[in-house]
């Protein structure tokens, strides 16, 4: 009984945090439309859905086709290198230990893809296949006793040519 109550707050919590972090983004979005969108891409991406797809994360979202995730990821009109920042500065702000200490491991990994469709998927050396492929690489970064979060989230659609050269805290 304890460990389903724990899991209802735990997703109610995760809930309230994800709506938060869609809610400082919404400045960096010309359009409300993308802003919902967004959260609901976000919602899906952070499920346990077992394979992560326009279509997948659309039915997940409760779109009817994947016409809205294509549209957020193609060809939406956002400020990305701002939106960056804010998640950077939401993540460091939610991962600080109450004494202010922060560590900061940085983890790269990569998955090999067979198409060039997914976003960020170009050749490129990957550690996890030992070679040049099709892939996609992402860092996992900012770990503390409270956890850890992705930067950039694997599947963002931020490529790697764009992360910031600096994702320090300070």
């Amino acid at each position: 009984m304890r460990r389903a109550a724990a899991a209802i707050v735990g997703a109610q919590l995760g809930r309230e945090k994800r709506n938060e972090l869609t809610g400082l983004l919404a400045a960096h979005f010309t359009r409300r439309e993308p802003v919902q969108q967004a959260g609901k891409y976000t919602g899906a991406l952070m499920s346990d859905l077992p394979d992560k797809n326009c279509w997948s994360l659309a039915q997940h979202a409760g779109d009817a086709s994947p016409d809205k995730m294509q549209r957020l990821l193609e060809r939406a009109a956002w400020d990305q290198a701002a939106a960056m920042r804010t998640i950077r500065d939401f993540a460091v702000a939610g991962l600080t230990a109450p004494d202010g200490l922060t560590v900061l491991v940085l983890d790269e990994s990569g998955q090999v893809k067979q198409g060039d469709r997914t976003a960020g998927v170009k050749p490129q050396y990957v550690g996890c296949a030992g070679r040049v492929a099709n892939a996609i690489n992402f860092v996992n970064a900012y770990s503390t006793a409270r956890g850890h979060t992705p930067w950039p989230a694997p599947g963002c659609g931020f490529p790697k040519s764009s992360w910031p050269t600096h994702i320090s805290a300070t």
